[in-house]
C-alpha cells in the first residue's frame, strides 16, 4: 500500500513496524483512537527482518531473554517453541501477533519518512507534517516513535588507521557475509552481547579470533538446572529479595554453571552485577578455555594491519569486526521537537514529551529482561493517555506540571523504576475501567497520582 496526500488531523501516526511500532498500533486501535503506521521495508518485523536494510540480526541470532519475558502481554508465544527462540521464529511471531490483531490493513509499506515538522497557525501546534520520501505528505494529530535507535552505528576512532577490511556488527550476517573469515586472523571489538555471540561464531572459522574489551563484563549462562536463568531473577525479584542478596545468589549460579571469569584467567569486573547489562552467552567461556578465543585489552591504535594493544602486544590483524554500538538517534525530526540534549531524548516516564501531548517514543529502553512485553506496557499506557487528555481538561493541566517536576528524574537508558511501576499502574486501570470505556477525570488523577510517587 503507498501513501497518498492526507490532511487528516484526527489520526495518529505510528513510525516503524517492527515490535514496538506493532504494539503501539494496536493498543492505539483497541482504545478507539485512530491510526496508522508507515513502513519504509515491504514488510513488518524491524529489526527481526532478517535482510532487509534495517535488520542489525545475523544467521544465527536468537533472543538473549526468555520467550516468557519477552513476549506481549495478550499474545503469548507458542508453547511447543524453545525458550529461546531464534531470529526466524521472533519474525514468524510478528507475524502472527499482526495477524491476530488485524494490524497489516493499518500499515502503509514502503513508505520512508524523509522529515517531520510542526504544523503551527498563531504559534499554536495543530499537529504534524510528515513529508515522505516519494514526495507525498501526510499530516497527523500525533505521533508515535518507534522505529528504534540503532540507525546509526559507532565505530572507534582508533579504527580509521586499520588498513584491511573493517565492518561494524550491524553489517555481519555470517562468517562468509559480508567477509569469509576462513583461515583469518580476526579481531572483534566489543564487550557486549553481539561482541561476544560474534566472537564465539567466528572462533569456529578463523585462524584466531582475537576478542578486545575495554571492561571485562558479567556473564551469565541462558539456562540453569534446565530453567532460563531471566526466569529465577524475576522470581526473586518478585519477591523482593534485596539486590544485594539477588547478586551472591546469582554469583553462585554463575560459579556453578559456566564459572566466574577468574577461572578464566579473566580479570574480575569492574562494577557489580546489575550495575549495566550482563552477556548472556554459554559458549564464550568454553572457547576461551579451548584456546580458539583469545582475550585482549583495548586497541591503543593501528598500524596498517597490526593492532597495538594497551599492554603493549601488537597482532597481525586481517579483518575487524567493531562490536562497538551505536549513536541513539531518532532521525527525520528536529532535535529539539524531543527535548534533545547532549544526543538523548529526556522523556517523561521514559516515552512521553515533558510538555507536549502529541509526541510520544516507544521502545527507547534498554530492560534487563525481554523488551517487547515492556513496550505493551508504554503503548498501553499512550493510548490511555491519549483518551484521558480527550475528556479531561484539568487531568491534562496537571500531567504537564508533573512532567516538569519529574523530568530530571527520569533517564532514557534507566528503566527500573519503569518497569517496577508499570505493572501496578496498569493493573489499576484494569481495575477502573475497561480499555474502550471512558476513563474519568478522577480516576485519571488517582492512577497518575500513583505513577508519579511510586
Amino acid at each position: 500500500m503507498s501513501a497518498c496526500e492526507s490532511n487528516d488531523l484526527s489520526k495518529w501516526c505510528v513510525i516503524g513496524a517492527g515490535p514496538s511500532g506493532l504494539t503501539a498500533l494496536k493498543n492505539l486501535l483497541q482504545c478507539g483512537i485512530q491510526a496508522e503506521c508507515l513502513e519504509r521495508e515491504d514488510d513488518l518485523g524491524g529489526n527481526w527482518y532478517f535482510g532487509s536494510s534495517t535488520s542489525r540480526v545475523f544467521e544465527s541470532t536468537k533472543l538473549i531473554s526468555s520467550k516468557s519475558l519477552t513476549e506481549f502481554t495478550d499474545f503469548p508465544m507458542p508453547h511447543e517453541w524453545p525458550a529461546y527462540p531464534d531470529h526466524r521464529q521472533c519474525l514468524e511471531y510478528l507475524h502472527q501477533y499482526s495477524n491476530h490483531f488485524c494490524l497489516r490493513e493499518h500499515i502503509l509499506f514502503q513508505n520512508s519518512v524523509a522529515r517531520i515538522t510542526p504544523i503551527k497557525r498563531n504559534h499554536v501546534r495543530l499537529g504534524w507534517q510528515v513529508d515522505l520520501e516519494d514526495g507525498t505528505t501526510r499530516n497527523y494529530a500525533g505521533l508515535v516513535f518507534a522505529s528504534g535507535h540503532n540507525h546509526e552505528p559507532r565505530l572507534p576512532d582508533i579504527t580509521s588507521g586499520f588498513s584491511g577490511p573493517l565492518i561494524h556488527s550491524a553489517e555481519y550476517k555470517s562468517p562468509e557475509v559480508p567477509h569469509v573469515l576462513k583461515n583469518k586472523r580476526v579481531l572483534v571489538i566489543g564487550g557486549g552481547n553481539s561482541g561476544c555471540d560474534i566472537a564465539v561464531e567466528s572462533s569456529f572459522h578463523t585462524a584466531v579470533t582475537f576478542h578486545s574489551t575495554r571492561r571485562n563484563y558479567h556473564v551469565l549462562p541462558r539456562l540453569f538446572m534446565g530453567r532460563p536463568s531471566d526466569l529465577r531473577g524475576e522470581r526473586l525479584l518478585k519477591m523482593r529479595v534485596p539486590l544485594g542478596i539477588r547478586r551472591l545468589i546469582s554469583q553462585r549460579v554463575i560459579a556453578r554453571t559456566i564459572g566466574l571469569p577468574k577461572k578464566h584467567g579473566l580479570p574480575q569486573p569492574d562494577h557489580s552485577l546489575w550495575e549495566t547489562h550482563p552477556v548472556i552467552n554459554e559458549n564464550l567461556y568454553h572457547r576461551i578455555d579451548q584456546g580458539t578465543i583469545h582475550p585482549m585489552p583495548d586497541v591503543e591504535r593501528f598500524e596498517g594491519n597490526r593492532a597495538v594493544f594497551t599492554n603493549g602486544r601488537h597482532e597481525h590483524i586481517d579483518v575487524v569486526i567493531a562490536a562497538t554500538g551505536y549513536r541513539v538517534t531518532l532521525p527525520k525530526i528536529h532535535a529539539a521537537e524531543l527535548n534533545t540534549k547532549n544526543g538523548i531524548p529526556e522523556l517523561f516516564m521514559h516515552l512521553l514529551h515533558p510538555e507536549a501531548n502529541d509526541l510520544a517514543v516507544v521502545g527507547m529502553i534498554q530492560p534487563d529482561s525481554g523488551q517487547w512485553g515492556i513496550t505493551d506496557l508504554q503503548s498501553q499506557v499512550i493510548a490511555r493517555m491519549i483518551l484521558a487528555n480527550r475528556i479531561a481538561p484539568r487531568a491534562e493541566a496537571w500531567l504537564k506540571k508533573q512532567r516538569k517536576q519529574t523530568l530530571k528524574n527520569h533517564s532514557i537508558l534507566k528503566s527500573v523504576k519503569l518497569l517496577t511501576v508499570l505493572p501496578k499502574y496498569l493493573g489499576f486501570l484494569s481495575k477502573t475501567s475497561p480499555l474502550r470505556q471512558k476513563i474519568s477525570e478522577k480516576c485519571f488523577l488517582q492512577f497518575l497520582t500513583m505513577f508519579v510517587s511510586s
